[in-house]
C-alpha cells in the first residue's frame, strides 16, 4: 500500500530492451504487473474549461493527488477529504480507491490498458484509467478494491505462467 503511513519502494523498471519473449513486450509487462493500493478513498471532480479551482496548496503533501487540464475540463483525483474544500464541481464520483501500476512501461508498448480494461470489464467494474510518464494507473469504486487487485495480480501470475512455458 502507498500512503503517508510507510515510503514504498518501487519496483526497478520491468522492461528489459534488448531482450526478446516469444509471446512479446505486452506480456512481459503484464508479467512484471505490480499493483500498489494507495491509502485511503478519493474523489474524482470534473469542472467546465476556465472555471476550476487552483490545485490545493495542501496536494503537495498528498502521497497521491492528480490533476488533468484539457481543452474541455480540468479533472482532480484527491483524497475525499480534500476534495471536499473545494468548490462544488459540475461532476462528483466516488469513492473510488487508486492502484498504481509500479512496474515501468516502455513509451512504445500497446495493448497493456486495453488487456486490463477488458478484464476489469468482464467482471463489470468500472475502471478510470490515469496514465503517467512511465507507469499506469486504475482508479476503481471503492467497493472494488479487493477484487481489483485480484484482477490484476492474476494477469500477472497468468502472464508469468506463459514466460515459463515459453
Amino acid at each position: 500500500m502507498i500512503g503517508t503511513s510507510s515510503p514504498v519502494g518501487i519496483p526497478q523498471p520491468a522492461y528489459h530492451p534488448g531482450v526478446e519473449f516469444a509471446d512479446g513486450p505486452l506480456v512481459q509487462a503484464l508479467a512484471d504487473l505490480e499493483p500498489l493500493l494507495v491509502d485511503d478513498e478519493f474523489a474524482l471532480l470534473g469542472y467546465p474549461r476556465c472555471s476550476a479551482p487552483p490545485m490545493p496548496d495542501a496536494a503537495a503533501a498528498e502521497a497521491y493527488a492528480v490533476r488533468i487540464d484539457d481543452p474541455l475540463q480540468t479533472t482532480f483525483v484527491l483524497r475525499e477529504a480534500l476534495a471536499d474544500t473545494l468548490p462544488p464541481p459540475a461532476l462528483r464520483s466516488g469513492p473510488l480507491r487508486a492502484i498504481v501500476l509500479a512496474n515501468e512501461l516502455p513509451s512504445d508498448l500497446t495493448g497493456f490498458m486495453s488487456v486490463i480494461a477488458g478484464a476489469f470489464a468482464e467482471r463489470n467494474i468500472p475502471i478510470v484509467p490515469i496514465g503517467a510518464a512511465s507507469r499506469d494507473h486504475v482508479l476503481v469504486p471503492a467497493a472494488h478494491w479487493p477484487e481489483a487487485l485480484a484482477i490484476l495480480r492474476g494477469l500477472r501470475d497468468a502472464s508469468r505462467r506463459l514466460h515459463r512455458n515459453d
